[in-house]
């Protein structure tokens, strides 16, 4: 153990905020701390390193490269604190804290709902927060700790990250409501390669997945337009500019106004399978834990009331 050490947290979090700032000024008005006060935290911060942090401009400071190792250091280990500090609150009853969820957006709105709401009632102490990307960004964010966990498609592409398999479900073809189409009880594959498709672009994994089964028949994908943002897909096919590849689950909510209807493909069936995604080389915090058992319990129950048509694998 360091017995001699002369840095205090206080100093890290002085630090962090004037180099998010930009400035000692900007920075004494966010932490309400006078700035000589700040100023002599900086220096004895400097002292105890025997390394200039900063480098003093007219109108600001920029961080040296000594700085910039420790702005990574100092900021990974305030956020270790913060997680020590609410995994024994909890040991003690108390669930506390702050957890990042990444949802794919072709999730259900209606889950990511219940799952606040559930979440909410049983640990009102931890704060939640939300963000929606792609498969492949959102398992990079979690790779890079820039989020707790994640629902994504199960590719075990990463070695770093702990995969925890939650549904397989069928894809679909989603069709504008008043085409011939969307009468059909079932369509297949063959006869989707040969529409007018409308999908993202080509390292998501629907489109990867539907250049996979074109390749494989010795076809080319229709592609009508290449649009990576969903909500937008599915408006073009409203609007009857062509259609799409999606889960019936991700367009329940348009399905029921009438504006998009889902066509099941066979022929072969299309299957994806969502997971669970944790960093594998960091224990998990309880906050975190308990943010997947309220998953796991949301899911379940979408499954058993017939609002999501899949397979639970947990």
């Amino acid at each position: 153990m360091i017995s001699n050490l002369k840095i205090d947290l206080r100093q890290l979090k002085t630090f962090l905020t004037i180099a998010d700032k930009g400035s000692f000024s900007r920075a004494a008005e966010t932490l309400f701390i006078a700035q000589p006060a700040l100023s002599r935290q900086i220096r004895l911060l400097e002292e105890a390193l025997d390394v200039d942090v900063f480098v003093r401009l007219g109108r600001g400071v920029q961080l040296t490269a000594a700085g910039e190792v420790l702005y990574e250091r100092a900021r990974a280990l305030l956020q270790d604190v913060e997680q020590i500090q609410a995994d024994v609150s909890a040991v003690a009853g108390s669930v506390t804290g702050h957890v990042t969820l990444g949802l794919l957006p072709t999730v259900s709105h209606e889950l990511a709902t219940d799952i606040i709401k559930a979440f909410q009632v049983l640990y009102p102490r931890v704060t939640l927060a939300l963000r929606s990307a792609m498969s492949g960004t959102l398992q990079q964010m979690v790779s890079q700790q820039k989020l707790d966990m994640a629902i994504t498609d199960d590719q075990k592409k990463n070695q770093h990250l702990r995969y925890t398999p939650l549904i397989e479900e069928r894809f679909a073809l989603i069709a504008p409501p008043g085409s011939e189409l969307a009468r059909r009880d079932s369509i297949d594959l063959h006869e989707v390669l040969d529409l007018p498709l409308i999908l993202p672009e080509e390292k998501h994994g629907v489109r990867a997945r539907m250049e996979k089964e074109a390749m494989a028949r010795n076809k080319k994908i229709n592609m009508a337009f290449e649009v990576s943002a969903w909500p937008l897909m599915t408006q073009m096919v409203n609007q009857n500019l062509g259609y799409t590849i999606l889960s019936a689950v991700s367009v329940g909510e348009m399905v029921s106004r009438g504006e998009v209807a889902v066509v099941p493909i066979v022929n072969p069936e299309l299957k994806r399978t969502l997971a669970i995604v944790t960093p594998g080389n960091i224990p998990p915090s309880i906050a975190t834990m308990k943010l997947t058992e309220v998953i796991l319990e949301q899911v379940s129950e979408q499954v058993r009331s017939g609002r999501w048509i899949g397979n639970l694998l947990f």
